[in-house]
């Protein structure tokens, strides 16, 4: 018999959040090693960091409302505009960090998070392919968008230094509630994004936080 998993991503929900995620030694010192990196590679940038006094609202209903009334956002890559966090070795993007310190340790720590949602999710094939990978200082945000452009399950690993002063918004497709689902140290986050039902999102952070994002790849279900 299969053990017991937290995380059906076969199921209706499109939405998942692992509450009290906590990394083990080896996931945490990869993770720890990688953060400690990002910030001696940024260095002046850091310093030179501009933060936007209107950073919330810039992530509230009232701006849902205008992005949707917009066309909607896909993301980042798409659109430079939408957020002004911190960006690692994203192409084709001004700006983003190519450091490739960060991106040897990072991968270190991907292999550790994917053994880990394996774990998670029953899924002992699941693979993953980083997408995203941001650092979120004081008065930062992540506009709404929709990853509408690559759909599937996306997962995100986020480490805030200060809990309840950053956030994941969402909409949830089926019901159009819009949910805030606040930071608490570290936490993993999954999601669907389908083509016929965007999954608007949005992310503000009034602390330093740093996220770590997946596009997950998961075999079709038995008898699919």
């Amino acid at each position: 018999m299969p053990p017991p998993t937290a995380i059906d991503l076969h199921g209706p929900e499109m939405f998942h959040r692992v509450r009290l995620f906590r990394p083990d030694a080896d996931l945490g010192g990869a993770l720890a090693r990688c953060i400690a990196a990002q910030r001696e590679s940024l260095g002046p940038a850091r310093a030179t960091f501009a933060p936007v006094g209107d950073a919330e609202e810039r992530v509230s209903v009232d701006a849902l409302a205008a992005a949707r009334a917009g066309g909607g956002r896909s993301d980042l890559r798409t659109d430079p505009e939408l957020s002004n966090c911190l960006v690692f070795h994203t192409s084709g993007l001004p700006g983003s960090v190519d450091d490739p310190g960060v991106v040897e340790l990072r991968e270190v720590a991907d292999a550790l998070i994917r053994d880990r949602l394996r774990e998670l999710v029953g899924v002992a094939r699941l693979e993953l392919r980083a997408s995203g990978h941001f650092w979120y200082p004081p008065g930062s945000y992540m506009g709404w968008h929709t990853n509408a452009r690559v759909p599937g399950w996306r997962a995100y690993v986020t480490y805030a230094e200060e809990p309840a002063r950053s956030f994941f918004r969402f909409v949830d497709p089926q019901s159009g509630a819009v949910h805030t689902s606040w930071d608490d140290g570290w936490d993993l986050r999954i999601f669907r994004v389908e083509p016929d039902r965007p999954f608007w999102h949005a992310v503000y952070s009034g602390t330093d936080r740093f996220s770590f994002g997946y596009h997950v790849v998961v075999p079709a279900a038995p008898g699919a």
